[in-house]
């Protein structure tokens, strides 16, 4: 099997950036939402499928194994959002792990091979 993909790293990586900070705001928006059905849940439901949208658009332009260590930047993202929208503490370890989880992006997806 042949796979003559044009690839287009910029975009790609663009993309699914995009899609991880959809995912972790449309998780926000559940949480604010209380468990309740209301309008923050469904324009967090929405925010998550526009995630979904642009990882599948993502990686039509990119290798799975090239962007898809770009969602654990989603976890950055949450940890962000949560300290700064619902006042939740962030000890030193969560700002370890952060760390190592940035570089690990910037190891995987900022070189070319």
């Amino acid at each position: 099997m042949t796979n003559n993909v044009q690839y287009n790293r910029k975009l790609g990586i663009f993309l699914i950036i995009i899609a991880s900070m959809f995912t972790a705001i449309g998780q926000l928006l559940w949480k604010l939402s209380n468990g309740s059905f209301n309008i923050m849940l469904i324009i967090g439901f929405l925010l998550y499928g526009f995630g979904a949208i642009f990882m599948i658009l993502a990686f039509k332009y990119e290798r799975v194994s090239l962007l898809h260590p770009f969602l654990s930047l989603g976890y950055v993202i949450s940890i962000a959002l949560g300290f700064f929208l619902l006042n939740e503490a962030v000890s030193f370890t969560k700002l370890i792990g952060t760390a190592v989880i940035t570089v690990g992006v910037l190891l995987v997806g900022g070189h070319d091979d």
